[in-house]
């Protein structure tokens, strides 16, 4: 199963749960299409923009909120480099996404001990720069349930099941919120992007 197959799966047991909190989940969502126009023409006014696709949008209804994250999905079974998806998460917060998420899906068969290698340097680089997003590792086994080593307090041996992650996620999100979120022109790009995926502004 490649990246794109993953989040594909993934969306599909998250609607099959029926999970409460999840009300959307949208899935490989290009930014950069003529689409959403309004989101980028102040930097490239006529011209398409590069290629902007969020691997996964979630919709969290927490109370009388609703929280939207944009999540980069990095899957690995192998030995990559450790800090892939950081640029493309930090650009979305541009796009005025509630929160930002870099979730680092390792395979089953790659050692623990591996993992935690990329988690401490992940959180060396998200302590050292102060950065404001929220990073997930997860091990991943063939029944679609997960292990947790980050972030931190989630920590368990104990296999879990999508919907725990999601909530999980959205406890995160609630704690980690886009800090561009204060320039009113990203708090506009957030209501035309909550307008184009008919989520109530």
């Amino acid at each position: 199963m490649n990246e794109k197959e993953l989040v594909k799966e993934i969306k599909k047991k998250a609607e099959e749960r029926k999970i409460g909190f999840v009300k959307k989940v949208f899935t490989h969502f290009n930014l950069g299409s003529t689409k959403f126009e309004e989101l980028w023409k102040d930097w490239w006014e006529k011209e398409a923009p590069p290629r902007m696709e969020v691997d996964f949008i979630f919709v969290f209804a927490d109370f009388n909120d609703i929280l939207m994250p944009g999540v980069e999905v990095k899957y690995f079974r192998e030995k990559e480099k450790f800090y892939y998806g950081i640029e493309q998460t930090m650009a979305y917060s541009l796009f005025g996404f509630d929160s930002v998420v870099l979730w680092h899906i390792f395979d089953e068969k790659m050692e623990n001990s591996v993992i935690e290698g990329y988690v401490k340097a992940i959180a060396e680089i998200m302590k050292g720069f102060d950065l404001p997003f929220v990073y997930f590792a997860t091990k991943i086994y063939e029944d679609m349930k997960f292990e947790f080593f980050s972030p931190r307090q989630f920590y368990s041996s104990q296999r879990i099941d999508i919907e725990n992650v999601l909530e999980r996620m959205k406890e995160k999100c609630k704690e980690v919120r886009n800090p561009l979120l204060e320039n009113e022109e990203v708090r506009k790009r957030k209501r035309v992007l909550k307008t184009i995926l008919r989520i109530p502004v």
